[in-house]
């Protein structure tokens, strides 16, 4: 198998790395920043070039997407009308008219299509799924999310100003940041409405929003808070999830969930650290690896990506998102 990795950042080479151990034969980067492409090759020990036609002129079977935000759209269409299969990170892309004409060609073309969603690979939401599929806590309520971190902190290696996630012209953004619908969806089902706002708090010399707060409303009928933020001094990222029966409890600081069940006077408390957050992303190259090679379905297609991608943008324009029951 041959994985082509677009974008030569930290994550592409995470990627890079990833999927040679999860059993990729031949590793291919691009990059046109040819400080990136040097290390790369350094780190990787394999070829990068400088554009996607010569990345794509190597014949991938795959290729992964990990350039700033608003190339996801472009490189993956290029990668889609030359027959290959896809792992793009998130977000799907940062308008709806070129999300959209993607989706319809990796239909059209019946191609594997994957979202990056390397939390639905680590302990904490395997078992939060496992909790909820179970009926543990019966019908899910409410809930509250949150989750950032301070943007200096990131990448201490660089300047945080100059980074994609603090430009507009690349798509960055506390909102397009987020994995948090994803995996809410995930958990509870189909989003039938999102109201949210953001915030530019001038605390950071940059131009996106570095706030951002909405409340979801499930198909199933739960109310879920969901804060994200680049000002966050310590690292945050914790779910609270109330039901009929009891409610269940995730800080990534602790390392264990929490579930509480009506009536029991202590909850239970199950250990979800994971010592290296790389094994997750091994996992997830694994799964994409296995798909491929069995026709299986990706765990986050292209149609759940595009959902995702609705909601985000109807909340950076500050607008009502609402979903008609039955409509894909």
């Amino acid at each position: 198998m041959k994985v082509a990795i677009f974008g030569l950042g930290s994550i592409g080479r995470r990627h890079a790395r990833c999927f040679r151990e999860a059993g990729a034969a031949e590793i291919i980067g691009m990059d046109p920043v040819a400080e990136r492409r040097e290390q790369f090759v350094a780190e990787l020990e394999a070829p990068a070039v400088a554009s996607e036609q010569e990345a794509l002129a190597a014949s991938p079977d795959l290729v992964v997407v990990a350039s700033p935000n608003t190339f996801h759209v472009r490189q993956a269409m290029m990668a889609a009308e030359a027959g290959c299969a896809l792992l793009v990170e998130k977000p799907l892309g940062t308008d709806l008219a070129g999300a959209e004409s993607l989706v319809r060609a990796v239909r059209e073309r019946g191609l594997y299509f994957h979202m990056g969603s390397n939390w639905k690979f680590h302990p904490a939401f395997l078992k939060m799924k496992q909790v909820l599929e179970s009926g543990a806590i019966g019908q899910v309520t409410g809930g509250q999310v949150i989750a950032g971190q301070w943007l200096p902190d990131w990448h201490p290696w660089e300047d945080y100003r100059n980074m994609y996630a603090a430009r507009a012209s690349l798509g960055g953004g506390a909102i397009f940041d987020t994995h948090e619908i994803d995996y809410l969806t995930w958990l509870l089902g189909e989003a039938r409405e999102l109201i949210g706002l953001k915030a530019h708090t001038g605390l950071l010399e940059i131009e996106t929003e570095d706030v951002a707060a909405c409340v979801i409303r499930f198909a199933g009928g739960a109310l879920v808070t969901l804060l994200t933020d680049y000002i966050q001094r310590t690292p945050k990222r914790s779910y609270f999830l109330s039901g009929s029966e009891g409610s269940l409890e995730w800080d990534l600081r602790s390392g264990e969930i929490a579930v509480w069940r009506a009536g029991e006077p202590a909850p239970e408390r199950t250990s979800v650290h994971l010592a290296d957050a790389n094994e997750m992303y091994v996992a997830q190259a694994r799964r994409v690896l296995s798909d491929l090679k069995s026709g299986g379905r990706a765990l986050t297609d292209e149609n759940h990506a595009l959902a995702v991608l609705q909601m985000q943008l109807a909340w950076r324009d500050e607008k009502p998102f609402q979903r008609d029951p039955g409509v894909t």
